[in-house]
């Protein structure tokens, strides 16, 4: 039977058929993200997420910016990743998932001329635990701090329930990086502002804190990123999958696991014959219109499979 499939797919096919020139070169890559994955690749390199929304950059010149960082510099995680001496530590707001003074002290320690920055009440509270000479951020500001330029975006729900208010002052942030920019959501829901951070990456809040799959979905549509990395996800996979199946065709993603990378990319097809990967969650076709784009599936670049052969999981 003929296949029809999406432009997505073609270029995952494409990458994966790229991987068997790549796989000798590729040998010593721990990274489940094959070079020939341009987009992605190429935009994630110097860049790990471990846990909640502690994200952390390195630029072309080897400086280092955290954002919320929770994990302290001797974290087996840290170690393996590399980036435990900070030039810049950014917070999103004081909640103890995102804000932990021990552990900014401990990173202090690791470089004393470290420069902290975050919203009002974050200065605050790092003052009255000893750390003197943090930053004040505000939203909708540019800044530049420690060398590294970046955009605050307003991070708050309308929803009282969810003890993120818009009075707090809290923040995203927009960071201008090796000619690409990552915006990191923070705990927030969509908002209109966030059309105007131009993200080629964005991390948005995936479960918890107020935030769900719809919002994040919200998020990636308004700010309209090559590639979407959910973060404050606590692991939960399946929710991950979900969300990456959801994103506009021909958009990336990729998420971490414990410090690891994994990418994806989702599409449509309208295939009958679809190929996919034994053991998928949903392994046949299920009618899916031409109208409305098919069935949706979502591609794992690896570069070897169980069978050590390179190639890409579609589910």
């Amino acid at each position: 039977m003929k296949k029809s499939m999406t432009r997505s797919l073609l270029i995952a096919l494409a990458l994966a058929a790229g991987l068997f020139a790549a796989r000798i070169a590729n040998a010593e890559e721990k990274s489940d993200c094959p070079s020939a994955a341009k987009t992605g690749c190429k935009l994630l390199k110097g860049i790990v997420h471990l846990n909640d929304n502690d994200i952390r950059f390195a630029d072309k010149g080897g400086r280092v910016v955290f954002v919320d960082p929770t994990s302290g510099p001797t974290d087996a995680k840290v170690v393996q990743s590399g980036l435990a001496k900070p030039d810049l530590i950014l917070i999103t707001h004081p909640h103890g998932d995102h804000f932990q003074p021990a552990v900014l002290q401990e990173y202090i320690r690791a470089n004393p001329q470290v420069v902290l920055a975050g919203p009002a009440d974050v200065v605050t509270l790092a003052q009255e635990k000893g750390i003197a000479g943090m930053q004040v951020v505000a939203p909708n500001q540019d800044y530049k701090l420690a060398g590294f330029e970046f955009s605050t975006v307003p991070a708050y729900f309308e929803a009282k329930d969810w003890g993120h208010p818009k009075s707090g002052g809290w923040v995203g942030y927009v960071l201008m990086l090796n000619g690409a920019r990552y915006y990191v959501t923070g705990d927030t829901q969509s908002l209109p502002e966030m059309a105007a951070t131009k993200a080629d990456v964005i991390f948005p809040l995936l479960s918890g804190c107020g935030g769900n799959t719809d919002q994040a979905l919200e998020m990636a549509m308004i700010s309209g990123p090559h590639l979407v990395v959910p973060v404050h996800h606590s692991g939960q996979v399946e929710t991950i999958k979900k969300h990456i199946a959801r994103l506009p065709q021909g958009v990336q993603s990729a998420y971490y696991l414990d410090g690891k990378l994994k990418v994806y990319m989702a599409g449509n097809t309208t295939s009958a014959d679809f190929p996919v990967t034994p053991g998928a969650g949903d392994t046949s076709y299920n009618g899916g219109s031409s109208e409305w784009g098919g069935d949706a599936f979502v591609a794992r670049f690896s570069l070897v499979d169980k069978n050590g052969t390179p190639g890409i999981e579609t589910r």
